[in-house]
């Protein structure tokens, strides 16, 4: 046999190679690694809390945020900012003595908690006072012909080292709102359930009390 046929009989590797080299690159490309934790956070309801943000450019359902947070911290700061705040009003034996109520982007309103634990005309007053100005947040951001089921979702995000009088709170006023709207008819059976307006409590953002108050404040002081 010649050489030259020998030569023909043989197997030419090399488009075998760079078909293997570009379908490696390919997939380091496109394949993404993320570490356990990271994807069992990304599954999990966080209202962009710790854990997984996921891609800020992905559109969110919109939805209306009420967010409710100790009195006397302003927006723009980072998480060891509100941290160190927060601990300044723990040593002053000031904190939890009055929470921010916020619609959005909207100015807050103070509540002051021992109000809140003293019934009296004051007390009223005061109740009346947050249910008039989460009313008229709400009013100003009706979806105009839509029925209740269709208004954007109200999520109540409180930090979690308050009391819970506060959520509630505010929960009683959305409530209110959304009754006044009904013609007093709200949650009476299942109808009115499947009717209403979806109206819920965010996940608790906290899971380390040492190192991520600041955090789950950071996200909260943020919501639009």
């Amino acid at each position: 046999m010649s050489a030259s046929a020998e030569l023909d009989d043989t197997v030419n590797m090399i488009p075998l190679i760079d078909c293997m080299f570009f379908l490696i690159l390919f997939f380091m490309l496109v394949t993404r690694f993320t570490p356990d934790e990271q994807a069992i956070a990304s599954v999990l309801p966080s209202n962009q809390g710790p854990g997984d943000r996921g891609d800020p450019t992905l559109l969110e359902n919109p939805q209306i945020n009420i967010a409710i947070y100790p009195a006397g911290l302003e927006r723009g700061h980072d998480e060891r900012a509100y941290a160190a705040a927060v601990d300044g009003q723990i040593a002053n034996g000031v904190f939890a003595d009055a929470a921010c109520v916020r619609v959005g982007g909207s100015d807050p309103v103070t509540v002051l908690g021992a109000l809140l634990d003293r019934p009296n005309d004051a007390q009223k007053a005061h109740i009346d006072a947050l249910h008039t100005a989460i009313a008229n947040e709400l009013a100003s951001r009706e979806e105009q012909g839509l029925p209740r089921a269709q208004q954007h979702p109200i999520v109540v995000s409180c930090y979690s080292g308050l009391s819970w009088k506060y959520a509630l709170l505010a929960y009683d006023a959305v409530r209110a709102y959304e009754g006044s709207l009904a013609g007093g008819r709200i949650n009476r059976s299942a109808e009115d359930l499947s009717s209403a307006r979806a109206v819920t409590f965010a996940p608790p953002l906290i899971r380390n009390i040492q190192n991520e108050q600041g955090r789950e404040l950071e996200a909260i002081m943020h919501l639009r």
